[in-house]
């Protein structure tokens, strides 16, 4: 089979969708029954081997002109990449990309429908895309892998997709990078690196506004402080997106502002120390096609607070605490429990190590893989 990965977005593993394409890159260059080619930004082809340079990511809103270009690029010019190379099956990991009429396989991720869903996430040329371009030009696809079940609904519901175009394939995890691990160590290179001591609650996200309701947490971390007499921290842990200085002035009028921490991006590396060091991963956020950093500290045997909405639910129902995430009070609620009770986060560390394990970057690609498969049969 030889196989046109696009990844002309890529951004190295510093997102969501980043992590997705680098993992299953790394996955599929180790795939001996496969002809695999990997395309870069600006048309070129590069070997199993290599990875991408450029990137047609345009940083979130501020930069419409390389996204422009890349969309255009693949509606126009991959067809005649496709037949030159002779390929069979083309994989977009991204609605973002959808690929013009193609002599091959069609197949694409699509993450999440959040450009619908969520009013004032993204502009109104972005809103526009994804709400009048995108159901016709779905019509040229073979096959669509979605990481959940809520994102396959929102396709059915918001754009008529028929099920059994829709094949849900979960995120893997990197189990080599998140695992449990020495919780003092960790906690050691946190306070030597980031000048971060004591006991804090964590939020991996890019600094979103309103999609990653830091707002709301920040409210919520106030009642905790408030109702307590603790000396624990909220760290912040993410670059700066769309919306990031409504967050900030928040932030800055905090009755509790010393006790909140924004680090910024950190390399991908100290991730799984800022999990295992922390007393919980608290994920608030108004709305996920998946939500890995919930599967990450899980695999690192960290207790998980998250909301009890779109897949959030589907993937932590049952091995985290689930709240409203409009409802400050149930937010600090969480983080009182998980600050008192020790019997609560050893059950949540050990049910969610179990969960964790069901999520490889294995079983992402071959079950992948098999959907390309049956894409090749449809196409034909």
């Amino acid at each position: 089979m030889k196989v046109c990965y696009s990844a002309t977005i890529w951004d190295g593993g510093r997102s969501g969708i980043g992590t997705y394409i680098a993992e299953q890159i790394s996955q599929l260059s180790q795939r001996e029954d496969l002809n695999l080619r990997i395309l870069e930004y600006g048309g070129r082809l590069l070997s199993r081997h290599e990875r991408p340079q450029g990137s047609g990511t345009g940083s979130g809103t501020r930069n419409p002109v390389r996204p422009l270009r890349d969309i255009a690029w693949h509606r126009c010019r991959l067809a005649s990449l496709v037949r030159q190379e002779k390929i069979d099956v083309v994989h977009v990991p991204t609605i973002r990309r959808i690929p013009g009429k193609l002599s091959c396989a069609a197949v694409i991720t699509v993450h999440d429908l959040g450009p619908v869903r969520m009013r004032g996430k993204y502009g109104l040329l972005r809103r526009f895309y994804h709400t009048s371009v995108v159901p016709r030009w779905l019509e040229n696809v073979d096959a669509i892998v979605t990481p959940s079940h809520f994102t396959k609904n929102d396709l059915m519901q918001f754009y008529r997709v028929s099920a059994e175009k829709i094949t849900v394939v979960p995120n893997g995890l990197n189990h080599e990078i998140y695992k449990p691990g020495d919780e003092k160590e960790s906690a050691a290179r946190i306070r030597d690196s980031y000048k971060i001591a004591g006991p804090f609650f964590v939020y991996i996200s890019r600094l979103e506004h309103p999609a990653k309701n830091h707002v709301r947490l920040i409210h919520a971390f106030e009642q905790f402080k408030d109702s307590l007499s603790l000396p624990h921290q909220l760290v912040l842990v993410g670059a700066r997106w769309n919306g990031a200085e409504e967050v900030e002035e928040v932030l800055a009028a905090s009755r509790h502002r010393q006790a909140i921490v924004h680090t910024g991006h950190v390399p991908h590396e100290d991730l799984p120390h800022f999990l295992r060091a922390s007393v919980a991963l608290i994920y608030p956020s108004l709305f996920e096609g998946f939500g890995m950093p919930v599967t990450e500290a899980m695999a690192c045997g960290t207790p998980v607070a998250c909301s009890r909405s779109s897949s959030l639910t589907e993937i932590a129902e049952g091995k985290s605490l689930l709240f409203d995430p409009e409802n400050p009070e149930e937010m600090a609620d969480a983080m009182r429990k998980l600050a008192t009770d020790d019997l609560l986060r050893e059950r949540l560390c050990a049910t969610g190590l179990a969960h964790a394990k069901t999520f490889t970057w294995k079983r992402c690609v071959d079950e992948t893989i098999q959907v390309w498969r049956q894409a090749m049969e449809r196409a034909r």
